[in-house]
């Protein structure tokens, strides 16, 4: 396994070379650092440049706001642990409000399809139906994993997770492809129009308008929860409202209407699972974990003890939607016993302390040989 802090070490020695070195001064070598003023750079190479020192400052300021984070986080304030619960509160109620309202709209969405015959209800009803199957799937597997004996899980079964929500995405993506089959079939049989009277009408716009609201609110909230929740509902609305269309169309205009709105919404969501489902897989075989999360790990690591001469190893990776870190720092080799302990054990629990990391190792060593 490569040493993933190697970069950052090499961009540091990088940086003291170049802010030693001296760029000015007659017969010393010409700088070349092109400054977005210089006249040689175009106009589309100085605004990239600009938009890159944009983007490069505003993860400055992301990943400054995680460090002060975890500090509270390892120092365990009490207030700010409290604060923290009675923010999240109204993201719960939010979560629950739209699990109730998409059990609500399954069934609304069922009746419309059965009694208007429409595909393109039938796919706005299959799609209720998966996220409400997604809902208690993922919290049957929270509750398993809650539940978890550890004496025959030694390592817990944090990976049921992400397990139920690759199988929820794959089941959601074969039964949209079984609506696209039944739409084509549909167009080339020359089935019979769709209904769409008032009843249809009124149980579709009036969930359409209830989902609007609530993803209002949940966008005024702009928390991080409640902004998924904002981006799932907004995409529940497209696709009802593209599914109305096609199938008004299609009871009054065009028959074919509703069968070909029934296969481009399909089509829309069977690759938006089947894509959720294969952004998963890689934490499930061991893909290393985000930057931001080495960096942060490092902090902790180069801030725990003066103690600690120097990393050795490091490597976070996913085996879940949590990490693992693996650390290998280097010590005085005559320290006590007693020293090192304590010194590499409280470690390993600041970093069990991140919401991110599910399980930490840290090895002592008193080489620096990369082993």
């Amino acid at each position: 396994m490569a040493d993933e802090s190697s970069h950052l070490l090499e961009n540091g020695s990088r940086g003291k070379d170049y802010s030693s070195s001296s760029c000015r001064g007659k017969g010393q070598a010409k700088s070349t650092v092109k400054y977005y003023d210089n006249a040689h750079v175009s106009w589309w190479a100085r605004r990239k440049r600009r938009k890159m020192v944009g983007e490069y400052y505003e993860n400055l300021n992301k990943l400054t706001d995680l460090y002060e984070h975890d500090r509270l986080t390892i120092e365990g304030m009490a207030k700010g642990v409290q604060s923290s619960k009675m923010e999240r509160r109204p993201d719960r109620i939010l979560a629950r409000l739209a699990v109730l309202l998409n059990v609500f709209l399954m069934l609304a969405n069922l009746f419309a399809s059965y009694i208007s015959g429409s595909l393109a209800i039938v796919s706005v009803f299959v799609d209720s139906l998966m996220d409400v199957l997604t809902g208690v799937t993922v919290s049957v597997c929270l509750w398993l994993i809650n539940k978890t004996d550890y004496f025959k899980y030694p390592r817990g079964r944090t990976r049921l997770e992400i397990i139920g929500v690759i199988l929820c995405s794959i089941i959601m993506g074969i039964a949209n492809v079984v609506v696209i089959f039944s739409s084509v079939m549909a167009i080339i049989q020359n089935e019979p129009a769709p209904i769409m009277g008032i009843p249809v009408l009124g149980i579709l716009i009036g969930g359409t308008a209830i989902k609007v609201v609530l993803m209002i609110v949940c966008y005024k909230r702009a928390s991080a929860s409640s902004k998924v929740l904002a981006m799932d509902m907004r995409n529940d609305i497209a696709t009802t409202l593209v599914a109305l269309c096609c199938a008004f169309l299609g009871s009054h205009f065009w028959s074919y209407a509703d069968p070909v709105g029934a296969i481009f919404i399909c089509s829309l969501i069977a690759i938006s699972w089947f894509r959720n489902a294969s952004e998963y897989i890689p934490s499930l075989v061991g893909i290393r974990a985000d930057r931001d999360i080495l960096s942060r790990i490092l902090k902790i690591v180069i801030e725990h003890s003066d103690q600690i001469k120097s990393v050795d190893f490091i490597a976070v990776y996913h085996t879940s939607l949590e990490c693992l870190v693996e650390v290998h720092i280097v010590m005085d080799e005559n320290l006590p016993l007693k020293i090192t302990h304590d010194i590499a054990h409280p470690l390993e629990k600041k970093l069990l302390s991140l919401e991110e990391v599910e399980r930490a190792f840290v090895h002592v060593d008193y080489l620096l040989d990369g082993d």
